[in-house]
């Protein structure tokens, strides 16, 4: 289920969703759902701000609705997160904004996972357990963004990056350091392929 998140900027007026928690046992009833939209602002968003700084809040639209499954209470949390963060290249090391745009499409449940306790037990790996059953939203919506961040952010895709001998930045000019002649038992086979 696709979220729609209006395409105007971001409205002064909606809600700091920082604090909010849902509580998943309010959401016992097979007609219960729960809606949020609003936003995060970047003082929320400190294990992001480990990788990136945000400087502009996050929009957030999620959705919580009971899945039951074998008299188990399973809460299905889907929505959209987006916003801007700032990251060094990591070939340039040039500061470069990467807007991210992360769908949410979580299942949690309430109380201890079962596969701790009895190792016996399937193991369920796309149900994240919550002891106190109490869902903080601020953790979702920083999880969710951080896992779309890429893993080695590149500002242009033809980013020719840094020169290993002298540092320079290959995009702006070519390097002026000298390539190193190649010494050792295999130099030789160097000069084979000018044949």
């Amino acid at each position: 289920m696709n979220i729609a998140i209006p395409e105007e900027s971001l409205e002064p007026s909606l809600r700091d969703l920082s604090g909010v928690t849902l509580e998943l046992a309010t959401l016992s009833t097979r007609s219960a759902m729960w809606t949020a939209h609003g936003m995060m602002p970047p003082a929320a968003l400190q294990e992001l701000a480990t990788v990136g700084v945000v400087e502009e809040p996050v929009e957030v639209q999620v959705v919580a609705s009971p899945i039951w499954q074998e008299e188990k209470l399973r809460v299905r949390v889907q929505g959209e997160c987006r916003g801007n963060i700032r990251l060094a290249c990591s070939r340039c090391l040039i500061e470069f904004n990467l807007p991210i745009d992360a769908e949410i499409d979580a299942f949690y449940a309430p109380g201890k996972d079962p596969a701790i306790k009895n190792k016996r037990w399937q193991f369920e790996e796309d149900v994240v357990f919550i002891p106190d059953g109490m869902l903080k939203l601020k953790h979702l919506v920083e999880e969710e963004l951080l896992l779309a961040l890429p893993m080695n952010p590149i500002c242009v895709s033809g980013c020719a990056g840094l020169c290993a001998g002298c540092g320079a930045d290959l995009n702006r000019a070519p390097c002026s350091c000298r390539k190193a002649t190649p010494t050792g038992p295999f130099a030789v086979l160097k000069k084979l392929q000018s044949y």
